[in-house]
């Protein structure tokens, strides 16, 4: 046994003193004749070094005064992102953009001091070297690679070029002997990418075309394996999901079989699903927030396909919901395993909910290190999301979650699941209407001797406007219980916010409220931008009032009303719709005007309110009405559309 995440130890001097002549079979006999040798048959990389990029003076400024190339004290998880060497690109680009040789001489100074000290630094990972394990070796191809080519033909000492050349050689001798078998997750996906492109930026390596047949093999194992068909990464995680989509990005300019992969094209789609009117992707399941548009680009041969009003992504565990304006990105998910520690957080059922192109719930998402000292307590804990918890339990791995089929029927989508994570079973139904005003329905259900909170969070803080009614900036949240068996409370955590104007995220309060009572039954109205809001309840049939606009909701219908009047209303695996609609069997129905859209599952006996001629799918037909009700028969399965029934107001 290894005692860690990767096989049992196999770094030996073919990784940490290597022979450059011998590796690229002996063709010259010094390593200056070496350098002129590789840089006349170097490649391209995928992606040559961009441009230098904003603040790279800022970043590159600490090479000048030194940096302690061990990394020491930097804690347990970031000590290994620290031996990825990105710190040090800058060096290279400040060269680039200045022609100072100073930072140049910064930057070989500081590898040759990194090269010369690195077998002394280790980590806290029980069975995991700091140095040469998958992710070190991917990301350290990934920033040093492109820096090889600008770098072969500069001022950069041979001794140190050839350090350089032989850190990417030695990281590539060890990943090809770790990944000889299939293995889930982001760290064996990515280092084969890398694999595969220092094979093809170095050709002449004598281990080139042993190392890009090995990176193929894994990389389409991955593409099958883990990848789900929604096209989401295995891991469920937005920022992972970016960092695997990257890397194939880089393989699919080197192997064409990669970018020719539906898996591959699935993928960016899966970004576009999640991608919210402000442009950014929550940060779900440890991940950071995502911008990817500039991602989304580089894979501009994928087809850029209109995207429906509502989305389930299966596999994933992620259903959208939108409108004009707003959306709901609701997680009902399995925990997944990761080569160290999962990153799924402790959460299933939850929503965030966004529009106008700003967030308005939101939630903890990923930390600023896994380091942090909230990290299990908070940004992974159920109490940093929008759910309900029951006796301060956290979440149990195994969720058993159940998802009924999606609702839609244009005007409002319903998503309905349930859960046995907390030891009980527990419900939840979302409901959105789209036509505005819009707004979303959270209906939860639970029963047992238990302490149940329902978690709220949002970006400004809650303010109380009446019983069970809080605001938080232009989000108006009314819970339909009773105030005086309901504690209220409001807390304050942290969390990254997008900036739109800038594409970044900053971290800042993330504002909670807390409504607590013995029994697991809440429902809860999430009303944005709208004034004159009155929610009331009677029995299972709620009423939402926001100005001249009046709904009903019950747990299978929604009827809306404008100043006194009847706009529509639909009804889902219903026999009745009051005063407008009754059927033999259960049917889906939404009336609009003098139309009836229905879907039956089987022959199906129908009264619709009628006083005049009937069209069945646009044929007349002649059917009996009596009281004001035409009875006819929809005769098999499927979609229908009545016509001429009696309008309604």
């Amino acid at each position: 046994m290894s005692g860690g995440p990767e096989k049992p130890r196999h770094i030996d001097e073919r990784i940490t003193q290597v022979d450059l002549l011998e590796a690229f079979g002996s063709p010259v006999d010094d390593l200056a004749e070496l350098r002129t040798f590789v840089g006349s048959r170097m490649q391209r990389p995928a992606w040559p070094l961009p441009d230098a990029p904003d603040g790279v003076m800022e970043a590159a400024a600490p090479l000048l005064e030194g940096v302690d190339v061990t990394g020491k004290g930097l804690g347990r998880s970031q000590l290994y992102g620290f031996h990825y060497l990105g710190w040090l690109k800058p060096g290279v680009d400040a060269w680039l953009l200045t022609g100072d040789e100073n930072y140049l001489r910064a930057f070989e100074r500081h590898l040759d001091e990194w090269v010369e000290q690195r077998d002394s630094v280790i980590g806290e990972w029980p069975g995991l070297d700091v140095i040469w394990y998958s992710l070190g070796t991917w990301a350290r191809c990934r920033n040093l690679l492109p820096t090889l080519e600008v770098l072969t033909p500069s001022s950069l000492s041979d001794r140190a070029w050839g350090r350089l050349l032989a850190t990417l050689v030695g990281g590539a001798r060890w990943a090809y002997h770790e990944h000889d078998v299939f293995r889930h997750g982001n760290w064996q996906l990515v280092c084969a990418t890398e694999l595969l492109h220092i094979s093809a930026v170095l050709p002449s390596l004598v281990e080139s075309a042993a190392w890009a047949s090995r990176a193929r093999q894994r990389i389409q194992e991955h593409l099958m394996l883990d990848v789900y068909p929604d096209g989401g990464h295995y891991e469920r995680s937005p920022g992972y999901h970016g960092m695997v989509l990257s890397a194939l990005q880089t393989a699919a300019r080197i192997d064409s079989a990669v970018a020719a992969h539906p898996r591959f094209a699935a993928m960016h789609t899966w970004f576009r699903e999640l991608v919210s009117s402000g442009g950014w992707v929550p940060h779900l399941q440890d991940s950071g927030i995502v911008w990817p548009a500039a991602m989304l680009e580089r894979g501009a041969s994928v087809p850029d396909k209109p995207l429906p009003l509502a989305t389930v992504l299966p596999e994933s565990g992620y259903t959208i919901l939108r409108s004009d304006e707003l959306r709901a990105v609701i997680n009902h998910g399995p925990h997944i395993e990761h080569e160290l520690e999962s990153h799924s957080h402790r959460a299933v059922l939850d929503l965030v909910l966004d529009g106008w192109g700003e967030p308005l719930l939101w939630e903890a998402g990923g930390p600023p290190s896994y380091d942090d000292p909230g990290y299990l307590t908070w940004y992974q804990s159920g109490r940093g999301h929008n759910t309900v918890l029951v006796d301060d339990r956290e979440l149990s791995t195994d969720r058993q979650v159940s998802v009924d089929p999606l609702i839609d029927n244009g005007r409002v989508a319903v998503f309905s699941g349930r859960h046995h994570g907390n030891g009980l079973e527990q419900a939840r139904t979302i409901a959105m209407v789209r036509e505005e005003p819009a707004y979303v329905v959270v209906t939860d259900r639970a029963s047992g001797p238990h302490t149940f909170r329902a978690m709220w969070h949002a970006l400004h803080p809650w303010q109380q406007v009446g019983p069970l009614a809080y605001a938080a900036g232009p989000l108006l949240l009314a819970e339909v219980g009773d105030p005086a068996r309901t504690i209220a409370s409001t807390t304050e955590g942290t969390a990254r916010r997008p900036v739109v104007e800038s594409q970044t995220a900053e971290y800042g309060p993330l504002y909670s409220l807390t409504l607590e009572r013995a029994s697991g039954d809440f429902t809860t109205v999430l009303v944005p931008h709208a004034d004159d809001v009155v929610v009331t309840r009677m029995d299972d049939c709620l009423r939402v009032t926001i100005g001249t606009t009046t709904d009903l909701l019950t747990p299978s219908t929604w009827t809306r009303s404008v100043n006194g009047k009847l706009s529509w209303a639909t009804g889902w695996r219903v026999r009745e719709l009051p005063s407008l609609v009754r059927a033999t069997d259960d049917i889906d129905v939404t009336v609009e005007g003098t139309r009836y859209h229905l879907a039956c599952s089987g022959r199906c006996g129908l009264w619709v309110r009628a006083s005049g001629e009937l069209r069945l799918n646009g044929i007349a037909i002649d059917a009996a009405i009596e009281d004001g009700w035409a009875h006819l028969t929809l005769p098999y399965a499927g979609a229908w559309t009545v016509d001429g029934g009696m309008a309604h107001g």
